[in-house]
């Protein structure tokens, strides 16, 4: 029976530059899928933000089960997406250089909620909000377009479990500043619920 030494010096140099670049080839196809493991567990995020990582895998809006950070904080590009081909391959295959900026989460967002910039209401028909008027067709005191963005509403919606385990917006938010100010009495619940469930606030009117 031939040894491996035995097999390797009986190969012609054709042979053996075919077996190199299976190796070569089988090495690279490890080397990715290792880097990518590494760089897309939660686990690998847990070691510098235990805190945030407990509270999203709490998140019922987005479930550690079916989104992971990756999803949500690398960057997602679209091949072929400017000259450097090279670097967009490597972030698609090892995701890395992560951000929870607005500008880099954001479009994140919309590549999951297809079609939300239209939506004109509520899916799960428990509160009343126009997507399209908060993110698209929608102007300030001043005719100028809001340009909001998911994270102007949904800012904790993955690290922060409000009361009743919801990452639905808070109405604290959605009265500040000089939003709703129209809406700010204890009578017009409706104006945003299908059915009002609970006695009006006070804190909020």
């Amino acid at each position: 029976m031939k040894t491996p030494i035995d097999l390797l010096t009986s190969l012609t140099r054709g042979g053996l530059a075919g077996l190199l670049a299976v190796l070569a080839l089988a090495g690279v196809v490890l080397f990715v899928v290792g880097a990518r493991e590494v760089n897309t567990t939660p686990a690998q995020c847990a070691t510098c933000h235990p805190t945030v990582t407990a509270t999203w895998r709490q998140s019922q809006g987005h479930p550690a089960e079916r989104v992971t950070c990756h999803e949500c904080h690398a960057p997602h590009p679209e091949l072929p997406h400017g000259l450097n081909l090279v670097a967009q391959l490597r972030d698609a295959l090892i995701p890395e250089r992560y951000r929870a900026l607005d500008e880099r989460v954001t479009p994140r967002c919309e590549a999951c909620h297809e079609g939300i910039r239209e939506a004109k209401e509520e899916q799960k028909k428990i509160i009343r909000i126009n997507h399209q008027m908060h993110l698209v067709t929608g102007k300030n005191p001043a005719s100028e377009l809001l340009n909001m963005a998911c994270l102007d509403c949904h800012r904790s919606i993955a690290h922060e479990l409000g009361p009743g385990a919801t990452n639905r917006p808070k109405m604290t938010g959605c009265f500040a500043g000089s939003c709703h100010v129209e809406d700010r009495n204890d009578t017009n619940c409706r104006r945003c619920h299908y059915q009002q469930l609970a006695e009006a606030n006070p804190e909020v009117t």
